[in-house]
């Protein structure tokens, strides 16, 4: 009977809360509801937050129930890149033990009604983007145990009030904008263990209260503007583990009990600390990290930190501490990062560095140190970085640093170093950084450091080096800098730099290098510094790509080198100076005004035409170099494809010569050969041919002539491009039937049929190849050439005449010994030759030039 009563009463109570309950979860469904609609970028992220679609609210992502109430109990928004604001609504999950929105953009102020979570126990709103003051209500969540608010943009000052949450272990406000002082009643929470304020704008000083955080074991103020001096009773602060007090204003002397601590990092670094060192620092075995750098601490190392056999990292640099580096450090096993630059020590370096096997980086720079690098320094194979930058050491370098496979930093720079460089370190295949400028070595460079495939600074400026620069270079293809400059190099630019795609800044200044500049070059794409001033470069700097953009003073110094600066002996492009004329040939007028009155006349002939040629060359070569297409097959080119197919018109690219122009092959991108002429642009006629050529060719379209495809105007000359013929030129084809007299073979097919006379041929082929004569005055002009081919013809069928006059015919065999006695009165004066065919042929193979127009 009782057991029926009490199954009754339960049944009672449970119909009683039901109702109850079915409210508070519609509460919390609600709340989340307008949770998600003060978030932004929710689509993709919260789109199972949908009553409609699915009303177990439980079920929605980041959401946590109680299995028997099913109230919300943990919110977990983390890391999903949500923007937006926190709703207040989120006071109306009153059972919430845990929310953590870390690593969103959230924005906006933290709700005061955070307060109503009377439950929560953890709380994370760190790395957002939230502002304002720390909400005082928070004081109310007496069950807080955790508290992050970290990288955000908060303001104002610490609340007082959080020292009323009894039971606050963690307490991280790290990298926001809070300001004021620390309240000394948040040293008196017993249970509290971790504060960080690191990186906000707390003024004040370090209070001795600090170490009635009995619980603390973490301790980060570092990146304020805390003032004062290091309390006295620091060595009451048994408990911490970690005390970092860096980059504040903190002033005076390390206070000597801090030898009591038991701490396992004591950061000290980047305030105004003086005085000493303190022996007793020797005695905290527990350190793993010292950091004392960037204070005002003078006087000697003291020996006994030798006795640190547990410190990892030791850093003193940027003190102005003196005296020798204590070999004792040798005693420290387990030492891999000890940072002594910029102090002011003496003596060497000790030999006992050798025996740390941990040592990853070595940092000496800028000290008054002495001697050779200790040989044994290539123990330390765990060695990745090397600076002894701006000492006194002397000495050769170690070959045995061949051994150090790990290292990627190897700075010697500004020392008194001696000797040739050894041929080792180019087997210190990691190496990123090479540093040893501005020592004494003298003698090449070894081709091994063409083998440093990871390299990407390489600095050998202001040494004794000579000899050229090794080939191997262009092996470097990982390089950015190269810096040779102040030496003794010699020798050509090696081409092979034409294949550092990564190269950025490339200094050669003050040297005695020569040659031209390697066109190579130009495919440096991302090279924006040069520098190769103060050499012996000849020839003309390439101009196209980014050497257009290279300031003068890369150039200077180089007195046969052309470019566009002042004093340089020529400009690459002729519109941009009006100085055409040489040194040589304004003395010259100069001497023909003085001595005689025709020479005058001649000056200024000359000059006139010099003139007319400038203004020629300012309507050819205006601006930058310009490609015109003619002919679809090169629609697809540019210029610099062009320059790039031939190496800017390499002279191995050249299949002839004529007397004022260059043909070389081309391949385009079609695979497809094409012949480019080139007139050189420097005289008037060269100038009137091309137009000529231009305007002729341009215009006629016949099987046997080859098509123009298109030209440019560029500082080079003027180009033409015409079909390759594969089998030869026109000067080959008429010399190899003359030898051997089988002109008939070389007539078109239909020709033959309508001109059977041999002779008439012989007497076409002697006009052809007059018209390939060397010089211009030598060949026939095309009015000329009309009146011997209308000689050849066989005369018409009487008919009436117009009344105009007609052409004069003149006799083809005439003309060919007529000419053939000018040119040999002028250039020879020898006897007139011989009018037979056979021995004009014999002559003419004498004087014609064998070269390709």
């Amino acid at each position: 009977m009782k057991m029926f009563q009490l199954c009754f009463l339960l049944v009672v109570v449970s119909t009683l809360l039901c109702p109850f309950t079915n409210s508070t979860n519609d509460d919390e469904g609600k709340a989340l509801v307008e949770i998600k609609a003060s978030f932004g970028n929710v689509v993709n992220i919260l789109g199972d937050w949908d009553k409609l679609q699915n009303g177990d609210f439980c079920a929605w992502r980041g959401v946590f129930c109680d299995n028997i109430s099913l109230s919300v109990v943990s919110l977990n928004l983390s890391n999903l890149n949500l923007g937006g604001e926190i709703s207040p609504s989120i006071g109306d999950l009153k059972n919430l033990q845990s929310i953590d929105f870390h690593g969103n953009k959230l924005a906006g102020q933290i709700p005061d009604e955070i307060g109503n979570c009377a439950a929560l126990v953890h709380l994370d709103f760190s790395d957002n983007l939230l502002y304002g003051d720390i909400p005082f209500s928070l004081s109310k969540l007496k069950q807080l145990e955790y508290l992050n608010l970290k990288n955000n943009n908060l303001t104002g000052p610490i609340p007082s009030t959080l020292t009323q949450i009894p039971n606050l272990k963690y307490l991280d406000l790290a990298r926001n904008q809070l300001s004021g002082e620390i309240p000394r009643i948040i040293y008196w929470n017993e249970v509290l263990q971790y504060l960080g304020l690191r990186g906000n704008q707390f003024t004040g000083t370090l209070s001795p209260d600090m170490c009635q955080l009995t619980g603390l074991w973490y301790f980060d103020v570092r990146g304020n503007n805390l003032t004062g001096t290091i309390p006295e009773s620091i060595g009451n602060c048994t408990s911490f583990e970690i005390l970092d007090i860096s980059y504040n204003q903190i002033t005076g002397e390390i206070p000597y009990n801090i030898g009591f601590l038991q701490v396992a990092t004591l950061s000290l670094q980047g305030n105004k600390l003086t005085g000493k060192i303190p022996e007793v620092i020797g005695l905290m075995q527990a350190l793993a990290v010292l950091d004392l750098s960037e204070n005002e601490l003078v006087g000697p190392i003291p020996p006994i930190l030798g006795n640190l056999s547990y410190t990892g990292k030791l850093y003193l640099h940027g003190n102005k501490l003196t005296g020798p580096i204590p070999p004792e450090f040798g005693n420290m096993s387990k030492l891999s990062y000890l940072q002594l630059n910029d102090n002011q020590f003496s003596g060497t370096i000790p030999a006992e560095l050798g025996k740390l096997e941990q040592l990853f980086e070595l940092n000496l720079a800028d000290n008054n140190l002495e001697g050779p690098i200790p040989h044994n320094l290539s123990s330390c194979s765990a060695l990745n970085q090397l600076n002894v930058h701006g000492n006194r050491l002397s000495g050769a370098i170690p070959s045995g640093l061949r051994n150090l496979e790990s290292l990627t930093y190897l700075n010697l720079s500004a020392n008194n170093f001696k000797g040739i460089i050894p041929f080792e370190l180019g087997r210190i295949i990691n190496l990123d950084t090479l540093d040893l400028s501005g020592n004494d070595f003298s003698g090449p460079v070894p081709d091994s450091i063409g083998d440093l495939e990871h390299l990407l600074t390489l600095n050998l400026s202001n040494n004794h080096l000579k000899g050229p620069l090794p080939a191997e270079f262009g092996n470097l293809r990982s390089i950015q800098i190269i810096d040779v400059s102040f030496n003794n190099f010699s020798g050509s630019l090696p081409a092979e730099l034409g294949h550092l795609e990564n190269l950025i800044s490339l200094i050669l200044n003050n040297n005695h290098m020569d040659g031209e500049i390697p066109v190579q070059l130009t495919n440096c794409f991302s090279l924006s510094n040069l520098n190769i001033s103060y050499n012996n470069f000849s020839g003309t700097v390439p101009p196209i790509r980014n050497f257009s953009k290279f300031p003068p003073e890369s150039f200077v110094g180089n007195p046969m080198l052309c470019g566009n600066w002042l004093d340089s002996i020529c400009s690459p492009s002729a519109p941009k100076s009006r100085a055409m004329f040489s040194h040589i040939a304004v003395i010259c007028m100069t001497v023909g005004f003085i001595t005689l009155s025709c020479m005058i006349v001649v000056a200024v002939y000359k000059s006139n035409q010099q003139r007319r040629l400038l203004q020629d060359s300012k309507k050819s070569v205006q601006g930058p170099p310009r490609l015109v297409i003619l002919h679809m097959g090169m629609a697809i080119h540019t210029f610099d494809d062009i320059m790039r197919f031939t190496e800017n018109l390499n002279e191995k690219y050249i299949i002839g010569y004529g007397a004022s122009s260059t043909v070389y092959k081309c391949t385009l991108k079609n695979s497809r050969p094409i012949a480019i002429k080139r007139l050189y642009n420097q005289y008037t006629h060269n100038i009137q041919e091309f137009e000529t050529e231009l305007e002729t060719i341009g215009s006629i379209r016949h099987r046997n002539i080859v098509s123009l495809h298109g030209y440019a105007l560029t500082p080079y000359g003027n180009l033409l491009f015409y079909d390759y013929m594969q089998n030869g030129s026109l000067w080959d084809l008429l010399h190899a039937k003359a030898d051997d007299n089988s002109i008939m073979e070389a007539v078109d097919p239909e020709v033959s049929v309508t001109c059977l006379d041999a002779n008439h041929l012989k007497k076409t082929f002697q006009l052809a190849l007059l018209c390939t004569k060397h010089y211009r005055s030598e060949r026939p002009t095309m009015h000329e050439v009309a009146r011997v081919l209308l000689s050849l013809l066989p005369a018409p069928p009487a008919k009436p005449k117009p009344a105009s006059v007609p052409l004069k015919p003149i006799d083809s065999t005439q003309f060919v010994i007529d000419t053939e006695n000018q040119q040999q009165q002028a250039n020879r004066g020898q006897q007139e030759s011989n009018s037979s065919d056979a021995q004009w042929f014999l002559r003419f193979r004498e004087v014609i030039s064998n070269n390709t127009l």
